[in-house]
Parts: structure tokens; C-alpha cells; sequence
């Protein structure tokens, strides 16, 4: 199947929707619970949202490169600095998304052991973040903090 950027375009605008909301959810958690992790083996909150962004930025620029790439390690960061590393990633993946081109789309990218046509990797970002925001509200939930309505676009 030929893909263009034109038929993902929609995708991307609307990932900018769900990245507010996003945003506003990351807001909600208290400084002094960022570590917090429901049981030892899973990702703190913070590196929950280090991994949402990390991957995003990471998959995006699989997309333009053709070649796996892998996202940055989760750190030990302060609110401030979370929410610039937030904001950072999500710029950077949004210019590399607009400097993909149909030809890249339409490329082989080798990653986890498969091949992938490159433009399935942007819709592998809106999941991936979909998949982790939903942790996110569970965590906040699990703190005594009544997240966020998800659908809330308007704010």
C-alpha cells in the first residue's frame, strides 16, 4: 500500500489534541509524587512520561530515517524540567514529522526484530501515547487525584 503524508496529516493534527491534554494530566501530578510507582517493577510517572515523549520523538525520527532509533534513558527530573523535557520532545518530533516525505513513508524500517513500512510508525506513537496516558490517570487515581476529563480538547 502507497501512503502519502497527506493521508496522516488528520493523525498528526489530532495528536497535537491528545498532547494537550497530556499536558494538562503530566500538570496534575505533585512534585514530590513524580517517583511515584505502584508496584517496583514498573515505570515511575516520570519515566512513564519520559518514555511517552522519548518513544514519540524516537519513532518519528524512524519514520524519517529508516533505521531503528532508540529513545533517550529516563532521569531522575524535577516537575520544571519534566515538563521542558515534554515539551522539547514533542517539538522535535513535530519538525521531524515535517520534514518526512511520501518517498520516506513509503520505506522499510527494520525494528524489534520486523520489517515495517515507515508509515506505520507515526500511528505507533499516537497508540504508544494512548497506551501510557491511560497508566498516567491510573497513577494520579492511585495518589488521590481525580484526573482530568481525557476528551477535554478545548482547554
Amino acid at each position: 500500500m502507497q501512503m502519502s503524508k497527506m493521508m496522516i496529516q488528520p493523525r498528526i493534527d489530532y495528536f497535537h489534541m491528545i498532547h494537550g491534554v497530556s499536558r494538562r494530566i503530566i500538570d496534575q501530578m505533585p512534585e514530590d509524587k513524580l517517583n511515584y510507582k505502584p508496584t517496583p517493577e514498573v515505570r515511575s510517572f516520570s519515566e512513564t512520561v519520559q518514555h511517552m515523549y522519548g518513544s514519540l520523538e524516537a519513532l518519528m525520527k524512524m519514520t524519517k530515517e529508516g533505521k531503528f532509533v532508540e529513545e533517550d534513558k529516563a532521569a531522575n527530573l524535577s516537575k520544571a524540567d519534566l515538563n521542558k523535557f515534554v515539551d522539547d520532545k514533542f517539538a522535535s518530533a513535530m519538525k521531524v514529522w515535517e520534514g518526512v516525505t511520501d518517498a520516506e513513508l513509503n520505506s522499510k524500517v527494520q525494528a524489534w526484530g520486523s520489517d515495517f513500512d515507515a508509515w506505520q510508525f507515526p500511528f505507533f506513537a499516537v497508540d504508544e501515547h494512548w497506551h501510557h496516558r491511560g497508566a498516567l490517570t491510573v497513577y494520579l487515581r492511585m495518589n488521590g487525584i481525580t484526573p482530568i476529563m481525557i476528551y477535554d480538547y478545548q482547554h
